[in-house]
């Protein structure tokens, strides 16, 4: 389930300059400073198998665990042990900062001097290199808390689609925010909020050894200053509930007992999770503390006008979420009125087509095929689009010679982009049979070789090579 506001619309008399500065930056450090990650990491493991560290610190590694009282732990790696299953093992060896203290400290019960003079330097070199590790040099720990990481934590990420994921609610919050408190103001709150979010994290468990990394806790301010800046003023959510799509206008403050709830039970529920959630608490909290306290010092400091100045609704935005609306009703007779009045209006585009599609999907009446061959011949496609496209295809072979020879060559070439050319090729065996001499035919053939190479089937990439050359002299015969 998604909700998020969408009242205000992207302003650049009140450019989000911080907003846009936090966005590079994070970006920035997940693509050059943490791209070298994990080749730090195979290279640290590489050396360490390479020297067969393993068979000497094994036995070390148990007995840790034994006195850790780690036991389930301890089991299941002595099974993996057993069964020769060992990268898992050295994986954790590696990176556990707690054990390599443990090795330091007990190394004369396990190792003879001659081979720790051979093995401390190396090892030490592989230990810092690992301490090198961006979410280990500048995540947030409980057990080695810096000042610096309390801000440092908030610009690493885990993965792109952890990147991703916080960066698609810090705009749709933050330029907002940003028009109304200020830059300055905006840069302030939000690493404050992060800051506590990493308090309160870090206060829910103060042994733990788990780095925190991520703009969630911040993020989580962003979004409580976003409700505590519009409060009762009633403004556009956009939502996502399984199928059901649209828009509604409510007070901003309705989103915070869905929030309180998500996070409450995602906390019980998902035990498991690496997820920070009382980051997430912490955050929020810290969002609207400050922008309380700025409200009761200085209420001038708000762009008050920006506040409280009503977005120009788009007319085809607010026909659309009619649209979905009408369909979350089960009120399709509606719906489909509403999606051709909306195209006689503005055209047909491929999200409008689509649901024209589903909608008559639904009766299969005399207008089906119409719109089917319709929706297959929308151009200018986006690859997710060309996917769903292609599913439409492969649903309604009735349809299939009832494309003019142009709209199939159109519709061809675009399915040569996917994955699988399985339809592509259907589409050109048809247009073959069908006798197609039209010059961009010799091009399908050769964008249905390429796609055969991605796949490495060498076999079909060179008789559609042949194919195309066959089609181009054929062309250039019909031109002489």
């Amino acid at each position: 389930m998604i909700i998020v506001p969408t009242e205000k619309q992207l302003d650049w008399r009140n450019a989000p300059l911080v907003l846009c500065a936090l966005v590079l930056m994070n970006v920035m450090v997940f693509f050059f400073y943490q791209s070298g990650d994990t080749k730090k990491i195979i290279e640290a493991i590489t050396t360490y198998q390479a020297r067969d560290y393993f068979a000497q610190e094994w036995p070390v590694f148990e007995k840790y665990l034994e006195e850790k009282q780690d036991l389930t732990l301890l089991k299941n790696y002595r099974q993996q042990f057993q069964q020769g299953d060992v990268d898992l093992i050295i994986g954790d060896m590696v990176m556990n900062e707690a054990f390599y203290a443990y090795l330091q400290k007990n190394y004369r019960s396990y190792f003879t001097p001659d081979y720790y003079a051979e093995w401390a330097p190396e090892r030490t070199r592989l230990h810092a290199q690992l301490q090198s590790v961006s979410y280990i040099a500048n995540g947030l720990r409980a057990s080695d808390m810096r000042v610096s990481t309390f801000i440092t934590h908030q610009f690493l990420h885990g993965d792109i689609m952890h990147l991703l994921g916080n960066m698609f609610f810090l705009i749709i919050c933050g330029f907002a925010v940003e028009a109304a408190i200020g830059h300055w103001r905006f840069l302030l709150f939000y690493l404050l909020s992060g800051v506590a979010a990493g308090f309160a994290q870090v206060a829910s468990d103060w042994s733990s050894t788990t780095p925190l990394v991520g703009a969630s806790g911040a993020i989580s301010g962003v979004m409580a200053m976003y409700l505590a800046v519009f409060r009762l003023k009633k403004i556009e959510f956009f939502y996502w509930f399984f199928f059901f799509v649209g828009y509604f206008r409510a007070p901003a403050l309705l989103i915070l007992p869905f929030y309180i709830g998500k996070e409450i039970y995602s906390y019980h529920s998902d035990s498991e999770s690496n997820v920070a959630f009382m980051a997430h608490a912490g955050g929020f909290v810290a969002g609207v503390f400050l922008i309380g306290i700025a409200w009761l010092l200085n209420r001038k400091m708000f762009n008050t006008q920006y506040i409280e100045t009503d977005q120009t609704i788009d007319p085809r935005q607010q026909q659309l979420a009619d649209i979905y609306a009408a369909i979350e009703k089960h009120r399709f007779e509606q719906a489909l009125a509403l999606v051709d009045a909306l195209i006689k209006e503005k055209g047909l585009t491929f999200d409008v087509a689509m649901i024209r599609y589903n909608l008559l999907k639904i009766s299969r009446g005399d207008a089906y095929l119409p719109a089917t061959l319709n929706l297959l011949t929308v151009p200018l496609l986006a690859p997710e689009e060309v996917k769903k496209l292609d599913k439409v295809w492969k649903d309604n072979p009735d349809v299939h010679m009832q494309l003019s020879e142009q709209a199939a060559l159109k519709l061809g070439m675009q399915f040569t982009a996917l994955e699988s050319p399985q339809s592509a090729e259907q589409l050109f065996l048809q247009l073959q049979a069908r006798g197609c001499n039209n010059p961009a035919f010799s091009v399908y053939a050769s964008k249905l070789a390429a796609a055969f190479l991605r796949l490495r089937d060498t076999g079909k990439k060179s008789h559609y090579d042949a194919v195309a050359q066959q089609l181009a002299q054929g062309a250039e015969r019909g031109l002489l």
